[in-house]
């Protein structure tokens, strides 16, 4: 949802509350779709120019938002630090005469709406912060399997805009008691954001009799995983091969990092 809000064409108007419509994220969204339909009737058709004039505005929010995400990585920001980077970064940006983006011409002074800029930040900054706050589980569907070991995976999604944040890959051995975590995947724009942490603990929950270990670890995974051991439920060992029933490829693929 955050994406849309940054890519899809904006409505001439930015929609302004008005009752009995719903209230929160989901209502202003709401709104915006029905002004986006509105515009886009033969004969309410926009200006050139004011679309022209919302979409270098979208861009340059979009663009505050990549770098944002870019950097991720290396300063791993909580949903708070992120969203004050994320300002930060519009800030500066709109302040410059020329804002100059990847793969499109530059946007000047001329070609932008300030007070637009802010209404989308914080609109879709809000929308990230909600999706965090209320991601949930899927339930776990089976992969294909060699028995006596059983493969599956599961997501952290937020309802129906956001089916799938992360992906968690795993696989359990009854006959060892022993369980393989695969991998937690989560792209950039959701690390940091507790959602591994918050995968990591459904899966034990749903298999809590099981001994835990994970395969090769990339170096920027290791202290999540040794975090989550420490506060987790579960027994976790470092022993790579506490099970002769998962195969020798499935040993050495390495769990990738996520937190």
């Amino acid at each position: 949802m955050v994406m849309r809000l940054l890519l899809e064409p904006l409505p001439a108007s930015w929609p302004a509350p008005a009752p009995p419509r719903p209230t929160g994220l989901r209502g202003l969204l709401a709104r915006l779709q029905e002004a986006a339909d509105a515009v886009r009737r033969p004969g309410n058709l926009d200006d050139l120019e004011g679309h022209l004039r919302r979409a270098a505005t979208q861009a340059i929010v979009r663009e505050a938002y990549h770098r944002t995400v870019s950097e991720q990585e290396d300063e791993q920001r909580k949903p708070a630090a992120f969203a004050a980077a994320w300002k930060s970064h519009l800030a500066t940006l709109l302040a410059q005469d020329t804002v100059k983006l990847s793969g499109r011409s530059p946007i000047t002074t001329a070609g932008r709406d300030t007070d637009l800029a802010w209404k989308l930040y914080d609109a879709a900054s809000r929308i990230r912060a909600e999706a965090i706050t209320h991601a949930t589980a899927t339930p776990s569907e089976p992969r294909l399997s060699e028995p006596p070991t059983l493969w599956y995976s599961f997501a952290i999604a937020a309802g129906d805009d956001y089916p799938a944040l992360g992906e968690v890959h795993y696989a359990i051995c009854q006959p060892c008691d022993v369980g393989l975590l695969r991998k937690i995947d989560f792209s950039l724009d959701w690390r940091f954001c507790g959602l591994g942490t918050r995968a990591l603990r459904e899966l034990e929950a749903r298999h809590p009799a099981l001994t835990w270990y994970t395969t090769g670890q990339y170096e920027s995974a290791q202290s999540f995983y040794e975090r989550c051991r420490q506060d987790s439920s579960s027994p976790w060992t470092a022993n790579q091969c506490p099970c002769p029933h998962f195969g020798e490829r499935d040993q050495t693929r390495k769990a990738r990092p996520t937190t």
